[in-house]
């Protein structure tokens, strides 16, 4: 029944996307609704209402976590032997402080211990700079070519899951948890524009008000009266203006039903608040990018590229810690 529904919805994109069922349906729902406002569930038919965008966003939330590469285990030794991992780290003491320093394994092996591996996405910038440098070519040296030098900094440590297909799940509902977010913030973000637009029209009033008083007051009579003919103008001119803001404005969420309507548009074009760009760079054992992509030197770096909202853009890929890895570390 559900699958022919989503067939019905959205041709072509069930596929591999079988897991979906009335539950992650049902689930989604409720993220969203705690998340903007509990206050949603008095809306009549707001689980009908909700189905259609919230399917939609599910359907494109799975897509999106099988984009993002790995799980690569991260740890000393394969630092030197993989290039993937030698390509993210600057150094093997980096993978070791990066261990040394999470809290966020230690507290997973903490509170698993019958847990040997941990599943966590690792995150970072990416950077490209551009510098003179020397390049082989043959058995000929050649001097100032440009190169391009590939940076990857600042990595964090996301969430933990015992497996790889246990983090893409959790990594899957993180992302309908933004999604509601979003629809948050814009809900707010259009009733602060309406108060701030209520604000400076009652404003405007009160500076009209003065002007026309000083026009009918005594010191009108007096031969220094100010000519207030072009002030009020303009004043006139930008009341005018902010009532049509607010009346174009006033499509914001004023009642629950208003509420209900932003978190659809969300939810209805997912792909607006949340995308994953999965690429890869080839890169020599500097971090020179390799611009042939023809070449056997250097080797194809992988990650995926993640834009939340209007944010900057970072790297992610999904790692793999061993708990000896980090016990060794911890004792040093």
């Amino acid at each position: 029944m559900l699958t022919r529904l989503i067939n019905k919805l959205f041709p072509g994109l069930t596929r591999g996307h079988e897991r979906l069922d009335e539950q992650d349906i049902d689930k989604a729902i409720d993220i969203l609704i705690k998340e903007t406002d509990p206050r949603l569930c008095l809306v009549g038919g707001y689980k009908r209402k909700l189905r259609k965008p919230v399917i939609r966003s599910l359907v494109y939330v799975n897509r999106l976590i099988t984009r993002i590469p790995g799980a690569f285990e991260i740890n000393r030794r394969n630092y030197s032997s993989v290039p993937q991992i030698n390509a993210l780290f600057g150094s093997a003491d980096d993978v070791d402080e990066l261990i040394n320093h999470s809290k966020v394994l230690k507290k997973y092996f903490e509170a698993n211990p019958e847990q040997d591996v941990v599943y966590v996405p690792l995150a970072m910038t990416r950077t490209e700079r551009t510098a003179l440098g020397m390049e082989l070519n043959g058995d000929v040296v050649r001097r100032d070519v440009a190169q391009v030098a590939v940076n990857f900094s600042g990595h964090w440590l996301g969430i933990c899951g015992s497996s790889e297909s246990e983090l893409r799940d959790l990594l899957r509902w993180r992302g309908i948890h933004n999604l509601a977010i979003t629809a948050l913030e814009n809900i707010t973000r259009l009733k602060m524009k309406t108060t701030e637009l209520g604000e400076q029209r009652a404003l405007l009033n009160i500076k009209l008000r003065n002007l026309q008083a000083q026009h009918r007051g005594l010191d009108a009579f007096t031969a220094a009266a100010p000519d207030g003919t072009e002030d009020m103008q303009a004043l006139t001119r930008h009341l005018e203006e902010t009532e049509c803001q607010l009346k174009e404005a006033h499509a914001h969420p004023d009642t629950l039903e208003d509420y209900l309507l932003q978190v659809c548009r969300v939810f209805d074009h997912p792909s607006r608040y949340l995308r994953v760009k999965p690429g890869s760079v080839r890169v020599d054992r500097m971090n020179i990018k390799v611009e042939d992509e023809l070449s056997s030197r250097g080797a194809e770096v992988f990650s995926a590229e993640i834009t939340i909202g209007d944010n900057p853009p970072f790297e992610t890929i999904l790692a793999l810690f061993n708990r000896k890895d980090v016990q060794q570390i911890k004792k040093v």
